[in-house]
């Protein structure tokens, strides 16, 4: 705080102490470096005038923002609640856009008012911390990451179209094969959107394919590897072997889509090359696993923990951090779970990814956006959501698919509202029939997407009755710190423990116990407070493990069967923040434990306790760790006293976990909060 100089960050300063602030240290300190930024140019008493001030208090603002995951401050929709004991109440945007221009530490970029984004060229001064565009305001290091990312989108653009028309009929054929596409009276049936985005992903390098749960987005990933499997044999007159790597945001969502992949992939060879039995197989190039994109890139040494291989690194590389990632030697990249990617996650991992690679990106954009700044998925399926096909692309889709050119260019608008406009550069396809995600579940997903609150009361209430139905609403109570009825959410792992208390005294089977484990995961609005994740796992291990035994409480708290969640990377190791391994006893030694982190063919990654530096018990969970996964039972708790934590993406994302039946806990008031 002593190094805070400014008198609007001192008096913010004092809010932060006494708890009552919004605003983080960092907001504050950035700030005070803007404000130095120009402190040679006037006096004390002029950098404490309304123009400084007004400055200093943006700053503040734009780095604020940042914790709620955006990369720029709208100067039209300040967050004004924030600084309400800063008067906004004269704020002319026009007038303080003229000062801001006018500040040594803004830089004003200007570009056409239709510009999706300005474009600059890499020599660009960006010194200054601030950058001014339109109506928003960048921290510069967003603002840089920002022009990367488009540029990469730019290049994208200008590759056109990947295919010659001569190999059209060719695929075509394989194509209407795959998707068992009957050709007869294609004008009568609903466009196969499972067949046209893969047909889309033929045609150019980058394809965004967004849809719902159920709608078949990796039944499609794996159908159009098989097709670029076909595209290659013809293209490339050699049967060389294609590299793909599968990634996703966490372990257990990489496993699944790999594992995912690889069955519908063998069925789909089974079907048409059964015959076939020399040629080079699409299964024959996938990997053994998928991987998490933190991997993926630690082993391209993009990351900072990739300083601790025993690679060489200049001394600019080391103390600055000024290196090139490596390209890695990849052909086609399929990435699951896209919508948890940030701005700079995405980044790093454009740096790596060759310029001919294929690159598909698959996701549901109604999901919960990325933690850390940059909604890079949910950006980019807005930027294309009111666009159409332009009439050339959909007539080499119309050859592939079979399907009429004008519809596809008609129904190719996903946001459906409003007149929209031909996109020459359109890599967004949406999936729109649902196979498996059905009954209560989609009706109640489909409430909260639309924002149906009433509805979903009405026909969700839990009452006395304990009517069967697959979504549960039971009305907690609203007060901030209880009363709160645990019993029904702690008594629904009452399966998982019973299963490893009957394995304490046998031989151990740590797929059995991930199979129990994941009939039921209990997810949490907040990571604090009496709903939050540290008490609900606490009361539950109370519960079923620590009041019979007491003495397992110390120390690190094991016992046989312990799920644990890590919460941090560890790439040394192979463990990454989310995934989740269970702690078995060894069989000579039952107070020796190792952790087991669950790997496909009923394999394991065994790390000793030690190793790991940040976990938590795995019982509970935030909504934003559950993402990619699935579990047969899902509970909901939604605390009311974290109200501001509550969104229609968090209830929509954490009931869309569920396989069959999911219960939320919640009042009315912090129900009604999270369709807003």
């Amino acid at each position: 705080m002593s190094l805070l100089t400014h008198h609007l960050l001192k008096h913010l300063a004092e809010n932060i102490d006494r708890g009552i602030s919004p605003l983080r240290w960092i907001d504050l300190y950035s700030a005070q470096y803007i404000a130095d930024c120009q402190s040679g140019q006037t006096d004390q008493q002029e950098k404490d005038g309304g123009e400084e001030s007004y400055l200093v208090a943006l700053a503040v603002l734009v780095s604020y923002v940042s914790s709620k995951g955006e990369t720029y401050l709208n100067l039209s929709q300040l967050p004004r609640e924030v600084l309400s004991s800063y008067k906004f109440a004269d704020f002319n945007q026009k007038e303080h856009l003229n000062q801001l221009s006018r500040s040594s530490a803004v830089r004003q970029v200007h570009s056409d008012a239709s510009c999706a984004f300005p474009l600059e060229s890499e020599q660009a001064e960006t010194l200054t911390p601030l950058i001014l565009w339109q109506d928003r305001l960048y921290l510069a290091r967003y603002w840089r990451l920002h022009q990367k990312l488009e540029q990469w989108l730019y290049l994208q653009s200008m590759t056109g179209y990947q295919l010659d028309e001569q190999y059209l009929p060719a695929l075509s054929g394989q194509l209407q094969s795959v998707f068992q596409i009957d050709k007869q009276n294609l004008s009568n049936q609903e466009l196969n959107w499972q067949a046209i985005s893969a047909a889309h992903t033929l045609l150019q390098n980058f394809s965004l394919i967004t849809g719902g749960p159920g709608t078949g987005k990796t039944t499609t990933a794996a159908s159009l590897l098989h097709l670029l499997m076909q595209r290659h044999k013809l293209t490339v007159a050699d049967n060389t072997r294609l590299c793909v790597r599968l990634l996703a945001p966490t372990g257990k969502a990489a496993i699944k889509l790999a594992d995912s992949i690889r069955q519908h992939l063998l069925a789909i060879e089974a079907r048409l090359l059964n015959s076939d039995l020399k040629s080079l197989r699409m299964s024959d190039c996938l990997p053994d696993s998928g991987e998490t994109i933190h991997r993926f890139l630690y082993e391209q040494g993009a990351l900072r923990d990739s300083l601790n291989q025993s690679t060489p690194f200049s001394t600019e590389a080391v103390l600055l951090g000024e290196t090139e990632s490596r390209k890695t030697q990849v052909d086609i990249i399929v990435i699951d779970e896209a919508s948890m990617i940030d701005l700079a996650l995405m980044v790093e991992l454009i740096e790596v990814i060759p310029e001919n690679a294929q690159v598909i990106m698959l996701g549901d954009h109604y999901q919960l956006p990325a933690v850390e700044p940059g909604q890079v998925f949910q950006g980019c399926v807005e930027r294309y959501a009111d666009a159409s096909f332009t009439p050339a692309f959909s007539e080499h889709l119309s050859q592939l698919s079979g399907f009429d050119a004008q519809r596809l260019c008609n129904e190719s608008v996903v946001s459906g509202i409003g007149e929209s406009q031909a996109a020459e550069f359109h890599p967004l396809c949406q999936l729109r029939k649902t196979y498996r995600f059905g009954g209560e579940l989609k009706i109640a997903a489909e409430q909260i997407k639309q924002g149906h609150s009433h509805a979903f009361k009405k026909q969700f209430y839990m009452d006395e009755q304990g009517r069967l139905q697959a979504v549960r609403w039971h009305a907690s109570s609203d007060l901030i710190n209880g009363p709160f009825d645990s019993t029904a959410i702690i008594s629904a792992y009452g399966d998982y423990f019973e299963c490893i208390k009957n394995q304490a005294s046998s031989s151990a089977s740590l797929s059995s116990m991930v199979s129990a484990f994941e009939k039921f995961q209990l997810l949490c609005s907040t990571h604090e407070g009496p709903q939050g994740v540290i008490q609900m796992n606490a009361l539950i291990e109370d519960q079923f493990i620590y009041r019979d035994a007491p003495h397992l409480r110390f120390g690190l708290g094991f016992y046989h069967g312990k799920a644990i969640l890590v919460t941090r990377n560890h790439p040394h190791l192979g463990v990454f923040n989310g995934d989740i391994g269970f702690v078995m006893a060894s069989k000579e030694n039952p107070n020796n434990w190792q952790i087991h982190f669950p790997l496909p063919n009923d394999e394991a990654l065994v790390v000793a306790p030690g190793r790991l530096r940040e976990w938590q018990p795995a019982y509970a969970m935030t909504v934003h760790k559950s993402q990619g996964s699935e579990y047969q039972h899902v509970g909901i708790v939604l605390a009311a006293y974290a109200k501001e934590l509550l969104s229609r993406a968090l209830l929509y994302t954490a009931l869309t976990r569920s396989k069959l039946t999911c219960d939320i806990w919640a009042g009315a008031e912090a129900l009604e909060e999270a369709f807003k």
